[in-house]
């Protein structure tokens, strides 16, 4: 791993100090999804307050980080310096649906992969991840070419990708799925946060397992062709779909399994041996010059009356649930640095940590009833 950038990092001092982090502040309020004004309500002090911490032009007394931590659900020492982290306004990341993602979306969709990487940051000092593994490509590389290489570079056999995200975590990319409450507007996203790749999608992408496929080769193709970019345009959006469709279906592949006509039989069955969606193949056939665009639409037509999107095998799909953090903490704490070590040292709730390892909370709900108490689950 490289030297930590001073514009991502700072290190200044060790916990006992408890100097405060202003950035730390900002990053957890815009995680939560507040504004200034909310948080100073919350905390009982002014709007202008909360702009004078996390501008760094005074620090809150003791009394008010203890309040800051409980309304924000950090620890109050969250807040100190001392520890690695990414800040949120240096950060490149390519984002789906545009048009419809606010400005507030796409910071709090950051700051939560800002603790991704932190999680990850954490790990890595006691458990060995794999390195990240993307090939450098010439600027101005062309999607087809972009997918061909990666190809090459993970050593992938030329038919369907099986397992795609299990593939893409063995070569180091962090594939996270975050809920819509906390990512909202958000479908997927990419960054990369001192040279680890994360991807960040959601239950929108991942309830079908072809778009899901679809989204993270997507992704794959922002951190190839656009990592140094902070442009954010439908060109842009359009090369990353055109690198995930050459990537899964490549041209020459495509050329031997597409039908002569349009036959949406035998693309439901090609599509569940490549792991795409009949839409995809039909959308390949007009580029291969198989169909005419105005059939592709009676096509799509047919298509949006007959093809049920919860339908797909995605039990046929184990390999694109991600595991690698998960998997990650299961080998620490087997070597004596469980969960709960792994909260303190990023200052959160050992349940925030779990949730971030994606694990979920199987333990039995007790709610308050008018009648009195009940268990469900």
């Amino acid at each position: 791993m490289s030297e930590l950038p001073p514009t991502l990092f700072d290190l200044p001092s060790a916990r006992s100090s408890g100097r405060f982090e202003p950035a730390r502040l900002t990053q957890a309020r815009v995680r939560k999804g507040m504004s200034k004004s909310e948080l100073a309500a919350a905390v009982e002090v002014s709007s202008a307050a909360i702009g004078q911490y996390e501008a760094d032009v005074n620090a809150p007394r003791p009394e008010v980080v203890e309040r800051l931590a409980r309304v924000l659900k950090v620890q109050p020492d969250f807040f100190n310096v001392g520890r690695p982290m990414a800040r949120i306004d240096t950060l490149n990341a390519h984002f789906r649906s545009l048009r419809s993602t606010r400005v507030s979306d796409r910071q709090r969709a950051l700051a939560t992969t800002t603790l991704v990487w932190e999680l990850t940051f954490a790990l890595e000092r006691y458990i060995k991840l794999p390195d990240a593994d993307l090939p450098k490509l010439p600027a101005g590389t062309s999607p087809a070419d972009a997918a061909q290489a990666l190809r090459a570079h993970w050593n992938l056999p030329d038919g369907p990708v099986k397992h795609l995200v299990a593939t893409a975590e063995s070569h180091g990319v962090v594939v996270v799925v975050r809920p819509l409450s906390e990512v909202e507007r958000v479908d997927a996203f990419s960054a990369i946060i001192v040279e680890r790749p994360i991807v960040v999608t959601t239950p929108r992408r991942t309830d079908n397992v072809f778009r899901h496929r679809f989204s993270i080769a997507h992704e794959i193709g922002h951190l190839l062709l656009h990592a140094d970019s902070d442009e954010q345009s439908a060109a842009i959006e359009r090369e990353a779909d055109e690198f995930a469709a050459a990537f899964l279906t490549p041209a020459a592949a495509m050329d031997a399994v597409l039908p002569q006509r349009l036959d949406l039989a035998a693309l439901d069955r090609a599509g569940r041996t490549w792991g795409v969606s009949p839409h995809s193949l039909v959308r390949r056939m007009v580029e291969r010059n198989r169909v005419t665009e105005s059939s592709a639409r009676r096509a799509y037509q047919r298509l949006a009356t007959s093809y049920d999107p919860d339908a797909d095998p995605t039990s046929s799909y184990p390999g694109e649930v991600p595991t690698l953090l998960r998997k990650a903490a299961e080998l620490a704490g087997a070597h004596g640095t469980n969960v709960p070590a792994l909260a303190e040292l990023l200052r959160l709730p050992t349940s925030q940590v779990r949730d971030l390892l994606g694990e979920t909370d199987t333990r039995p709900v007790l709610r308050l009833l008018d009648g009195g108490l009940t268990a469900t689950g």
